[in-house]
């Protein structure tokens, strides 16, 4: 009796992928941390390009620098020379990513100089804001970077993890806010005193914690679980990621204020004058001072029933809604509609024109 015939890819497993053995990985990583000519001429490059992009308030070319800059590459490297307890990786990792940093932050600073722009868009404000959120895509980039250096058929993913955490564009705002300092003017919805350097930079220092704590785990978990010392290190590595948090909280209970902000303002100012009654909300615009909110909100008044005692009314709401003092500014905007009255069309001739008016 002949045997059965054994069916072609039974056995599911042998297709999983392994990691690279430790020495491979460790030979992957290495260029990452030699201070090289083609690092810093795609760190000056791509510097401009991001710089120039958060200028013209363009995202396609912001984006187009982050698939550029090349500073991911040393950040991975010191995670590496973290867990594995490599001083000599640690060290050349860290000058390369401080000298490269440093290296931006004066490109974006002369660059906005020798341009003479004074305006801060909305690209340049949105990275002053940083946040718990963005923690979480520097851990969740970080971990993917790490995971793709260790599996070779997922390098496709690099460009897409490159684009999803920024390194370079934060650097870059910290030298477009020195070079503006209170020149500036503001043309975003939300309203800034002065452009800070401290936040954007903030902001690169929660990706690159971000990332190495995250790559650190990947390594840990891969090459390193059973070596007391890299459970030391990971410790260290957790450590620098609670450095940041206090200030990303802070950013996140804004961007909550903010949210809550947009969406009750409308809905509470029709509940106090009523929904039928004709009024647009076009703009709002919040500005978070020590200890109180300032909200700027433009309104479409055809009906002419927007009053102090609205104001009042809708200043205490959002105050209670918010849990801090409101400060509001209506901007009340008159409209004059004219409808028509009817429209006379001649389907076999121009719109307008009957066809007894024709003859």
């Amino acid at each position: 009796m002949a045997e059965p015939e054994e069916k072609p890819h039974a056995d599911w497993r042998r297709y999983i992928e392994k990691p690279l053995p430790l020495a491979a990985a460790h030979d992957l990583i290495i260029p990452g941390s030699v201070p090289s000519l083609s690092f810093y001429l795609m760190m000056t490059a791509s510097t401009v390009i991001a710089t120039l992009g958060l200028l013209a308030d363009s995202a396609a070319v912001i984006i187009g620098a982050m698939l550029v800059a090349p500073l991911m590459a040393p950040i991975i490297s010191l995670a590496f020379g973290v867990v594995s307890w490599d001083g000599h990786l640690m060290l050349r990792s860290a000058l390369i990513a401080i000298s490269g940093s440093l290296l931006c932050i004066v490109i974006a600073y002369l660059t906005t100089h020798a341009i003479g722009y004074q305006m801060a868009g909305p690209e340049i404000v949105a990275r002053m804001r940083p946040s718990m959120l963005d923690l979480d895509v520097a851990i969740a980039a970080g971990a993917a970077a790490a995971y793709t250096l260790t599996r070779p058929s997922t390098s496709a993913t690099l460009a897409g993890i490159a684009i999803a955490v920024a390194l370079v564009p934060p650097l870059c705002t910290v030298g477009i806010a020195l070079a503006l300092d209170n020149e500036a003017s503001i043309e975003v919805g939300v309203a800034w005193d002065y452009l800070s350097a401290k936040r954007p930079f903030i902001l690169f220092l929660t990706n690159l914690v971000g990332i190495a704590f995250a790559a650190t785990a990947v390594f840990f978990l891969q090459y390193f679980r059973k070596q007391p010392k890299a459970i030391a290190a990971l410790a260290g590595t957790f450590v620098s990621l609670l450095v940041v948090v206090p200030s990303l909280t802070h950013g996140l209970e804004e961007l909550l204020v903010r949210n809550m902000v947009q969406r009750s303002l409308i809905s509470e100012g029709h509940a106090i004058i009523g929904t039928d009654t004709e009024i647009r909300f076009t703009s709002i615009t919040t500005r978070f001072d020590e200890d109180s909110i300032v909200i700027r909100v433009d309104v479409v008044d055809g009906a002419e029933v927007i009053t102090q005692e609205f104001a009042d009314a809708l200043q205490q709401r959002m105050g209670e809604l918010a849990e801090r003092p409101v400060q509001l500014e209506i901007g009340v905007i008159p409209e004059l509609i004219f409808r028509s009255q009817g429209t006379n069309l001649d389907v076999s001739g121009s719109p307008g024109v009957s066809g007894d008016s024709a003859h």
